[in-house]
């Protein structure tokens, strides 16, 4: 009985049911998700060449909220749009952190639509070590409804509905989006650049003032709803920038140091794991 109550006592001390609602803006400012949070000053382009770089907080337990970075960059070309994204995902149970990059041409159109990409993946312990066995490479080349894929040595066929995009995509998309004028998008989403997703839509929601760490951002919210996903929300700057995506437990943080974080979190690891060890 006493280890029962010792048990009992352990696993609620590491329950932490205030980080439990679901994620909103308001939510994240409460949890503290926002500390250090500053708005970028000047003047943006969201049709013209940058980069962005966000940390990733999921709704969890205070001591799994952190899930990594991901990184967009975006580069205008002649008729294209050069997306290259990278991502680093905590997986904190082993410790290990999943590394993706993606290269994109995608259409210049209001989706952003893929025409092709080569992906990598590959999963690495905290000392950076790649575990091969997960590691991923795949070419892709869009033809009509088509998508034609190798992946690691494979080639296979796929057929997707038009019009479709991808997650990755959608980040772009949304900062040239024009606010109240923009009319219901309906598309199939390709997830992760793997899951086929039908019935999707995005659609202007509202203009909102947030106030945080002293400034007031003025922000503008689209709203994705589909099959297979939690309601996803895009919060655009005045000037096109895209500084918040929020689901109902994952969030996208507009964060200039979150590589630095990431350091920090491997290092708070390592150390972890040295102590374990003793």
């Amino acid at each position: 009985m006493a280890d029962k109550k010792k048990a009992k006592k352990k696993q609620g001390k590491r329950v932490d049911k205030t980080r439990s609602k679901p994620l909103s803006l308001e939510a994240l400012k409460e949890y503290g998700a926002l500390e250090g949070f500053a708005a970028p000053a000047g003047e943006f382009d969201p049709a013209g060449s940058w980069k962005h770089l966000y940390r990733l907080w999921l709704v969890a337990p205070s001591w799994h909220q952190y899930r990594g970075f991901f990184e967009l960059s975006r580069t205008a070309g002649e008729g294209s749009i050069g997306l290259a994204m990278n991502r680093s995902i905590l997986l904190s149970q082993h410790p290990a952190f999943h590394d993706t990059t993606i290269q994109l041409t995608c259409s210049p159109d209001v989706l952003c639509t893929p025409r092709s990409w080569e992906l990598n993946a590959v999963t690495r312990d905290i000392q950076s070590k790649p575990i091969e066995v997960s590691r991923v490479e795949e070419k892709a080349s869009v033809d009509g409804g088509t998508i034609g894929i190798e992946r690691n040595g494979r080639t296979l066929k796929r057929t997707v509905p038009t019009p479709f995009t991808t997650d990755v995509s959608l980040l772009e998309a949304v900062g040239r989006l024009p606010g109240a004028a923009t009319k219901p998008l309906e598309f199939a989403l390709l997830q992760d650049m793997d899951e086929l997703k039908p019935g999707h839509k995005l659609s202007y929601r509202e203009e909102k003032t947030f106030e945080v760490n002293g400034a007031s951002l003025k922000l503008r919210c689209y709203q994705e709803l589909g099959q297979g996903i939690l309601p996803y929300l895009y919060y655009v700057d005045e000037h096109g920038r895209l500084l918040f995506a929020i689901s109902a437990v994952r969030s996208y943080i507009y964060d200039p140091n979150a590589r630095e974080e990431r350091d920090k979190k491997v290092a708070w690891l390592i150390e972890k794991q040295k102590r374990s060890k003793k």
